[in-house]
């Protein structure tokens, strides 16, 4: 029999456990009922420099950290610190109450805790009350209830007009069933907020108590063995002001209007998706729609997207014995869909992703994408007044592309790589009298056209693999080419690295050197070499049950050469060291 000492702890560790694991009820008794985890490391950082009148960090840092996780039933409780020449720091769960105690098929969340439905009703609020969540069989049920808000009241003397709430109260439940590719899910969610919750409510605030109630119903289908649907469908009904008078007409009044405190201020939103994948053998296919009502809320939620309608396009193919592989994905966005707004943006997106093996020594991938948004302001309609601003329309686009091919060869002593990389990017922007942004901007016409900016990048390496040595050595080169309005940039550089295992691959070590030299309008701007040396070393504990410790320096040099005769060269070294201790 367990003491009572042991079983007083476990119940205080229940109780205190501030973020936690779900309570494992069926460990209670077993050896597993109680677990210690944890480590401790140390770190340094040694900095020396030459030709700096003011360093870029001070000469010599330590610092030590440590963890200690408690484990009771899979409740999680850690505790952690930081000590070093420049403060200290400790933390330790004992903060807010949460627990989630959970038995075969039942879960349950108790305290301050979240709970999430679906993206329209509840999603991630933080409530004190508590949730449980049930899976027997092929059912899926949530419920939760509690409180959202705490209410707040006025206080004169810190004038806390902004700060102002309501007691918010929601209670909510999702049921769904799931057999054989089909499945059904209805949401019910409800929150209110409590009118005589606050003692004053001063005349100057705008704080009003609201009330809420969404219906959600999302299902999915496996129409045939190639075929597959998913869609939901939200609707959300908000009181804005349930002070307000009801002085509808029963003609004028939803079915649901008694459920919401309905009145004038009760508008109602819609939000619903839907989504068809096909796929074969050697191609897929999506096919998604989303509309999001203007102004669609609930008081389930911190955020909600609204007013935007998306539509994608996604296939994928996979051809010539899978040898060759493509992957689209396009969609198109808008907002204002009521168009009641001042200005309309829309938003296309594609991109391009592509693989071609067609042997084991070759590969060859490329990718393109591109994003175009077209903003078109709504004129005044004012007649006695022009604003020349609301002509102003803007389109910008970004594109990039890339290319890499790679090439192995080699034998069982020696194994050899080429890889060379191309890659472009594409920026412009264009404002004011823009008349059309086209798809992904191919037909954008203004009488004002934009300066675009172009990046090339290029790096070619070679890797040579010393198996009998367990080393590699790699060379490479790259170069940087910006073109911007107003100046263009030039980087470029040879990189050397070896790396090689030591101790019977229980320690690797690291050499590397790196040359940058940059030109700036036909003027060198930059004149770097760099140089870095690291060494890590894990050895293998006796007993795996005391911990495992490890080991790792690196270092860091770096000689800036000056480009101009009256300033100095720069020399700084970085030196890191850190151990480190788990169990």
């Amino acid at each position: 029999m367990r003491s009572y000492g042991s079983i007083l702890f476990v119940l205080l560790a229940l109780f205190f456990a501030e973020k936690t694991y779900g309570q494992n009820l069926e460990k209670i008794g077993s050896d597993e009922m109680f677990n210690v985890k944890g480590g401790v490391s140390f770190n340094t950082i040694t900095y020396f420099q030459n030709g700096l009148t003011s360093p870029s960090r001070e000469p010599f840092t330590w610092f030590a950290s440590g963890n200690l996780t408690l484990s009771v039933l899979d409740v999680a409780l850690p505790f952690t610190f930081t000590y070093s020449n420049q403060g200290s720091k400790y933390t330790q769960p004992f903060n807010r109450t949460a627990l989630h105690p959970s038995y075969k098929w039942v879960k349950s969340h108790i305290g301050v805790v979240s709970m999430n439905f679906s993206p329209y009703t509840l999603s991630g609020h933080l409530f004190l009350g508590a949730g449980v969540e049930m899976t027997p069989g092929k059912w899926n049920i949530k419920v939760m209830a509690g409180r959202l808000i705490k209410a707040i009241d006025y206080d004169p003397i810190d004038d806390n007009l902004n700060e102002i709430v309501f007691n918010r109260f929601a209670y909510g439940i999702k049921a769904g069933y799931e057999n054989k590719g089909y499945g059904i899910n209805a949401t019910l969610f409800k929150s209110n907020d409590n009118q005589n919750s606050l003692n004053f409510i001063p005349p100057n605030t705008n704080i009003k108590p609201q009330d809420n109630l969404v219906m959600s119903i999302d299902g999915k289908a496996k129409l045939s063995a190639s075929f597959y649907l998913t869609a939901e469908y939200a609707l959300s009904a908000l009181t804005q002001n349930t002070f307000a008078i009801n002085d509808l007409s029963e003609d004028n009044q939803s079915p649901i209007h008694s459920l919401v405190k309905g009145n004038e201020t009760t508008d109602y939103f819609q939000a619903y998706n839907a989504a068809l994948n096909y796929s074969l053998k050697f191609m897929k296919i999506a096919l998604k729609y989303e509309h999001i009502d203007p102004g669609y809320k609930t008081l389930g939620g911190y955020y909600f997207n609204n007013d935007l309608e998306n539509y994608t396009l996604a296939p994928s193919f996979s051809l010539f014995k899978k040898k060759l592989n493509v992957a689209i994905n396009t969609g198109y966005q808008r907002n204002n869909l009521s168009s009641e707004e001042s200005a309309t943006t829309s938003r296309w997106v594609g991109s391009l992703n592509t693989t071609y093996v067609p042997s084991k020594r070759v590969v060859l991938t490329g990718t393109y994408s591109n994003f175009s948004t077209f903003t078109q302001s709504r004129p005044t309609t004012d007649p006695f007044y022009f604003n020349g601003a609301d002509t102003l329309n803007f389109f910008q686009l970004t594109q990039s592309a890339s290319g890499m091919i790679s090439y192995n060869f080699g034998g069982d002593s020696l194994k050899s790589a080429i890889q060379l990389l191309y890659n472009y990017q594409e920026s412009t922007s264009l404002n004011g009298d823009v008349n059309s942004s086209g798809a992904f901007g191919l037909n954008v016409t203004s009488e004002s056209p934009g300066i675009p900016t172009h990046v090339h990048l290029v790096n070619l390496g070679y890797t040579a693999q010393l198996i009998p040595m367990k080393a590699a050595v790699t060379v490479a080169g790259n170069v940087n080419r910006s073109i911007l309005p107003n100046f263009v940039t030039t980087f470029f550089g040879p990189t050397l690295n070896f790396q090689k295992s030591l101790l019977d691959q229980k320690a690797s070590l690291s050499l590397g050197s790196t040359y940058n030299r940059q030109i700036r309008n036909d003027a060198l701007s930059s004149n770097i070499l760099n140089h870095r040396v690291s060494f890590n070393f894990t050895p293998k504990p006796a007993n795996e049950k005391l911990g495992q410790m490890s080991l790792s320096a690196n270092a860091n040099l770096m000689q800036r050469f000056a480009v101009d005769p009256s300033l100095l060269n720069v020399t700084e070294m970085n030196v890191f060291i850190n151990l480190n201790y788990s169990f």
